[in-house]
C-alpha cells in the first residue's frame, strides 16, 4: 500500500514538474511585446459576454431572415456557452487549483492578477465549446474555428493565468459540450419529412 501511494505521488509530482516546464517554456520563453498585445486581443474570444453577443446577433439575424437554420445555429451557441461556463465554474470549485501566480516565483501575468480556481480553463472551455458548435453547422470553416480555440488556450498559459493542462482540460471538456450543444439543436429526420 505505501509503495502505490508512494509511485503515484511520484506520477502527479512529475505530472506537476512537466506542466510547470511547459507553462515557463510558453510564459517566460516566448515573451515579447507584441505577443503580450496580441495574446490580450486573443483572449476575449474566449470570454462569455462575446460568445453570448456573437450567439445573439445569429439568433436575431435568424428571426429577421426566418432562416431556421441560423436560428438552431446560434441556439446551439449559446447553449455551448451557458454549458460550457456553467460545468468549468463547478470543476474550479472542486478542483481548487491555484493559478501559476501562487506557485511560482517567475510567472509573468498580464491585467488583474488571479489566484484561485486555475482548473480547468474558463476561457479554453468557452472557446472550444464555441468552435465545436459553430463547427458542427459550418464544416468548412471548422479548422479555422479550432484554430482560433486553440489560441486562445495558448494565450491563457502565454499571459500567466494557466496552467498548460488547465487549458488541455478546458479544451476537451469545451469539445464535448460544443458537440453535444450541436447535437441537441440538429434538424432530426422526422423533422423534414413535415
Amino acid at each position: 500500500m505505501l509503495l502505490s501511494i508512494t509511485n503515484s505521488q511520484s506520477v502527479r509530482d512529475a505530472v506537476a514538474s512537466a506542466d510547470a516546464a511547459v507553462f515557463r517554456l510558453i510564459n517566460l520563453g516566448l515573451a515579447a511585446r507584441w505577443l503580450d498585445v496580441t495574446m490580450l486581443a486573443v483572449t476575449t474570444l474566449g470570454e462569455g459576454w462575446v460568445q453570448t453577443a456573437i450567439g445573439l446577433a445569429v439568433v436575431i439575424a435568424a428571426a429577421v431572415k426566418r432562416r431556421d437554420d441560423l436560428r438552431r445555429m446560434g441556439y446551439a451557441a449559446l447553449a455551448a456557452y451557458a454549458g460550457s461556463g456553467l460545468l468549468s465554474e463547478v470543476v474550479k470549485r472542486i478542483a481548487d487549483r491555484h493559478r501559476p501566480l501562487l506557485v511560482l516565483f517567475d510567472a509573468r501575468v498580464f491585467g488583474v492578477p488571479l489566484f484561485m480556481h486555475s482548473f480547468p480553463s474558463g476561457h479554453a472551455t468557452t472557446a472550444f465549446a464555441a468552435a465545436f458548435a459553430w463547427g458542427a453547422y459550418l464544416p468548412r470553416a471548422r479548422w479555422a474555428l479550432y484554430g482560433l480555440a486553440t489560441l486562445v488556450a495558448f494565450s491563457r498559459v502565454y499571459l500567466g493565468v494557466h496552467f498548460p493542462l488547465d487549458v488541455v482540460y478546458g479544451a476537451f471538456l469545451g469539445a464535448v459540450i460544443g458537440l453535444g450543444s450541436a447535437r441537441l439543436f440538429r434538424r432530426r429526420p422526422s423533422e423534414d419529412a413535415k
